[in-house]
């Protein structure tokens, strides 16, 4: 490519022809445009430099941008499983907790219930004997084996044992003997009976 100088500087041959000082007039001019348009394609060249080194940063920006948002997008799917699973764990720990808790419930009210039975059947069988006893004591107490023998004294067959001067006395005595024979343990006697339950 030919530079301004190169024109500015171009010798041409001496002859019959075109006008040297036009030539030359022309010759600058082109020079001058021909410069001109170097600069402005220099500018050009620099910006298109700046634009691409701008669209390579950006680039490479965005390149980072794509790799955060892959890793942002990878670590909230990581959180999202992770959180699933913890979730999914807990429920079923939640899970086997509570069928734990009810089996124990439930075997601990199958055993107060046999032992209520258990109970009840003994209070049962606690209340029939207590009844039969009951019944039994009283069906000995109105038995006539039950009865006490007594003597049966008459207070003219008292007075007719007596002698002829204890009978003119106005005021009777008490005959002493037959007090202390009505206050000894042998005056009642009780028969023994064989209790049977």
């Amino acid at each position: 490519m030919l530079t301004p100088s190169e024109i500015r500087e171009k010798i041409f041959k001496n002859g019959l022809g075109y006008d040297k000082k036009d030539v030359e007039q022309f010759i600058q001019e082109i020079s001058d445009d021909y410069e001109q348009l170097l600069a402005e394609n220099e500018n050009l060249n620099k910006k298109v430099k700046d634009l691409t080194d701008s669209i390579s940063y950006y680039k490479s920006i965005e390149k980072t941008l794509q790799k955060a948002l892959v890793i942002a997008e990878k670590t909230a799917q990581d959180i999202k499983n992770n959180a699933y699973k913890e979730a999914e764990a807990i429920e079923m720990n939640a899970k086997a907790n509570a069928k734990m808790i009810e089996s124990k419930a439930l075997k601990q009210s199958e055993i107060l219930e046999h032992k209520t039975l258990n109970l009840l059947k003994q209070y049962e069988l606690f209340k029939a004997h207590f009844k039969n006893l009951l019944n039994a004591q009283i069906e000995l107490i109105n038995s006539e084996s039950f009865q006490i023998n007594t003597l049966d004294f008459s207070y003219d067959e008292i007075l007719a044992s007596q002698p002829e001067n204890a009978k003119l006395d106005s005021s009777p005595k008490e005959d002493t003997n037959i007090k202390a024979s009505l206050d000894t343990e042998d005056a009642f006697e009780f028969i023994a009976i064989d209790e049977e339950l």
